[in-house]
């Protein structure tokens, strides 16, 4: 019996990776809708042969994609899951124990633990910050900042609490570092847009020193020195993307002044 539960995706060329994920929600989930940016690879083909509702809508940003996805979903309990990540035997097992019974209202959504997963079998990377996230949620208790520049693309509680349950969400985020170099681009253009529309204004100072501390916090902190090489690369890379979006944003900033600057037409 199919619980009464739909599953949202945000996808865009991701031929590789859906399958799996996709292929652990069989059977056991009502509903799966995959919103799509523009893929041109097998994504379409990949989704409507799992059975899933496919949805193509421009980009919007990850939040504002997200946030369509789950509009589009018509049970009021949703899972958030990216086309990157595949659910574990015993988190699928936690979330039918979840619905064997009626939830408490009081209860806004179920966390699992969010781990990531070496790209390839016998890959040097092994080790990376593990986290506990917000995935299955009741849309009336949690979800998205309504924000137009939000970039904060993970459900938040309006009210309830949040149960911990057993089991993982491996992600794949890692294919390769020309992937994940051209996925922090992406990103890093949706949090410029948002320091802008926030009004943040981007000093020398902090541009100077963004990329060393980031650097640091990725290969220390978050434990990729013991990634070797591999993680020496991930942490310049992944500290790249946070001097980016400080970059883009002055960039922009700039150009609007430059305009405003520029008499118009009329005043000719």
């Amino acid at each position: 019996m199919k619980l009464p539960l739909s599953v949202y995706y945000i996808t865009q060329d991701e031929e590789l990776r859906l399958p799996e994920s996709l292929a652990k929600l069989s059977g056991w989930v009502d509903e799966i809708i995959v919103v799509d940016s523009g893929s041109t690879d097998r994504t379409r083909e990949i989704a409507e042969a799992a059975g899933a509702r496919f949805v193509h809508n421009d980009w919007r940003g990850f939040a504002r994609q997200k946030s369509f996805a789950e509009s589009l979903c018509k049970h009021d309990w949703v899972l958030n899951l990216d086309a990157d990540e595949v659910l574990s035997d015993e988190a699928v097992e936690s979330l039918k124990a979840v619905f064997s019974s009626p939830i408490a209202k009081d209860v806004a959504g179920f966390s699992l633990i969010w781990v990531t997963r070496p790209p390839i079998s016998g890959h040097p990377f092994r080790h990376d910050k593990h986290h506990r996230l917000l995935r299955c949620y009741h849309r009336d208790r949690a979800g998205f900042s309504s924000e137009e520049h939000s970039i904060h693309d993970r459900p938040e509680p309006y009210e309830g609490k949040v149960i911990a349950l057993r089991g993982d969400v491996c992600h794949m985020t890692l294919l390769s570092l020309q992937q994940l170099e051209q996925k922090y681009c992406k990103m890093s253009s949706d949090q410029a847009s948002h320091l802008v529309a926030k009004g943040r204004r981007i000093t020398n100072f902090r541009l100077v020193i963004e990329f060393p501390l980031k650097f640091l916090r990725y290969y220390l902190l978050h434990k990729q020195i013991l990634n070797g090489w591999f993680g020496f690369c991930v942490s310049i890379v992944s500290a790249n993307r946070n001097f980016m979006r400080l970059a883009k944003a002055r960039e922009i900033q700039l150009m609007k002044e430059l305009k405003k600057s520029q008499p118009s037409r009329h005043s000719r």
